[in-house]
This record gives C-alpha cells, structure tokens and sequence, in this order.
C-alpha cells in the first residue's frame, strides 16, 4: 500500500505525494530485493536440490500491483522443482477483514477454485510472499480436504535451501 497507493491518496496534497514518490523507491517484497541486490541466486544454486516440488501463487498486491513474479520463482527455483497451477495469478479470495468477516460466502467462492489448482498440481508444498494469502489458501486447503500440501513463504523455502550442507 505505501508503495503503490500512498501517491494516489496523497493526490491533493503535494507535499505528501512528493514523499510518498521518494518513499517508494525504497520498499521493496523480500524476494525482489534479495533476487535483485544480493548474490543470493548463486548461493542457493551451490546447494542441493530438494526433492520438495512447490507450486507458486502471486499475491494481488505483488503481481497485479508491483510487477512482483519472477523474482520468488528465480530463487525457488534454484532449489525446488516449480510446478505452477493453472492461474497463479487468480485470487486467492483473502480481500481484507470484511470479505473474511461479513462476506466470507465470497472469499470461499474464490478459495475452492485456488485450493483446486494448487491440488491438480501434485505439488507439497504451494508458496506465495503474502501471510494474508497464506491464512486464505491454508484455509481454503482445510476446506478441501487437502492436507497433504502445506504453505511455505518463499523466505522459509530458501532458509531451508541454505541450511543443506
């Protein structure tokens, strides 16, 4: 939100927007600063590869917002198998505290096709940068009788690729 929105809400007031334009350039997502200012993909790949096969679902706010896809992919990659689903990019249904509260009917409906897609992959585990994402499809997983996948952040996979020796 600060990074994307905070300039369109600061719109009427020029002194905010110009530091709302000057903070932006410093946020970053997690896996979009480590893919793009460390030497972290090289890293992972002198480390074994897993035989863990993940499939990836990309937050609202990293893809549709930010552009943000293929840096998480680039460094699981390195150490896992990527199966994607059918739409990672659809909506996993989270929508902030009301759609989970007063309209919950709305957040199941796009849960149970995002639990689908992620089972039709076969993968263990399903990852995305987002903890909203990860309470809605852990959720939506538990709706579906599906406990045989968990959900990893993309932070955890990685902490894991470095601790093999």
């Amino acid at each position: 939100m600060i990074k994307i929105d905070y300039e369109h809400y600061f719109h009427d007031q020029p002194e905010w927007k110009a530091r709302a334009i000057k903070l932006k350039n410093k946020i970053f997502m997690a896996t979009e600063w480590l893919e793009n200012h460390t030497h972290l993909e090289h890293l992972l790949a002198s480390k074994g590869r897993s035989d863990l096969t993940v499939t990836y679902h990309d937050p609202c706010h990293a893809r549709k917002m930010q552009g943000i896809h293929e840096e998480p992919r680039k460094l699981i990659a390195q150490n896992y198998e990527i199966k994607e689903m059918s739409d990672s990019n659809a909506c996993c249904g989270f929508g902030g505290v009301t759609m989970q509260t007063e309209k919950y009917h709305f957040a199941k409906a796009a849960g149970t096709p995002k639990a689908a897609m992620i089972k039709a992959t076969g993968a263990k585990v399903v990852s995305a940068e987002c903890s909203a994402c990860r309470m809605q499809i852990n959720d939506s997983l538990f709706q579906a009788d599906n406990e045989e996948t968990i959900f990893k952040n993309p932070i955890e996979l990685i902490a894991e690729a470095l601790a093999q020796k």
